[in-house]
């Protein structure tokens, strides 16, 4: 018995001291000590060695604010899924699926800076950090109609993203599931909507330079704006 309670109090005592620089999915939040740019790089778990290798292409200006201890940017960043899948259109041409790349790059090497700078522009807004819980509920009156949850935000390239929160039920209990934000790419107006872009599998990714919010993997790079 007596082992029983070492072994459990050691496996106690090594999850306090734990400290945990990502988390993978879920809407748990997470703190990297060091920059936006050195948590890509460092990232254990491979979902951002492409926007890693794009920042690094991008120009200077743009790439010192994901190298800033003080930037306050939020990131809503694509994961390497999404480039995986934009590299698969140049290689299957004619698939059923739509085709964002337009100028058939097979690889980050060949993205010219003006194209890296645009991915990243179009992903990232600089007026201050975006926290989960700063983004309003999207309600539903009895009817079903949905009410309220509307936060625009007009990124660093010009285009614009609504994003709203919703807590949906769990096991059949109303507003007791984890709090999930979703978004969509939207028009000049912030209200017609151009592509959905799901749920946001990860946010509150938190480290020096501000805080990222990590796009599912059904987003495809270039739905939020067409890339040129």
């Amino acid at each position: 018995m007596k082992g029983i309670f070492l072994i459990l109090g050691c496996v106690l005592c090594f999850s306090c001291s734990t400290k945990y620089n990502y988390i993978d999915t879920g809407t748990a939040v997470g703190y990297y000590d060091g920059t936006m740019l050195e948590y890509f790089r460092h990232d254990t778990w491979h979902n951002w060695d492409s926007i890693a290798k794009v920042i690094d292409r991008c120009s200077p200006e743009l790439k010192s604010l994901f190298e800033s201890t003080d930037a306050n940017i939020t990131f809503f960043g694509p994961k390497n899924i999404s480039f995986e899948k934009f590299f698969f259109w140049a290689e299957h041409e004619g698939s059923d699926v739509t085709n964002y790349n337009k100028n058939y790059y097979m690889s980050i090497d060949e993205f010219p800076r003006d194209f890296c700078d645009q991915i990243v522009k179009t992903h990232l807004y600089t007026g201050g950090k975006v926290m989960r819980d700063d983004v309003p509920r999207l309600e539903r009156d009895e009817e079903g109609v949905a009410d309220g949850g509307r936060m625009v935000l007009p990124m660093m390239y010009g285009n614009k993203i609504w994003i709203w929160s919703l807590r949906n039920a769990f096991a059949g209990v109303e507003e007791t599931a984890d709090v999930e934000l979703r978004a969509a790419a939207v028009e000049e107006d912030g209200k017609t909507i151009t592509n959905n872009l799901g749920t946001i599998a990860t946010t509150n990714l938190e480290n020096q330079s501000g805080v990222v919010h990590a796009l599912g993997d059904q987003y495809f790079l270039g739905q939020l704006f067409e890339l040129e």
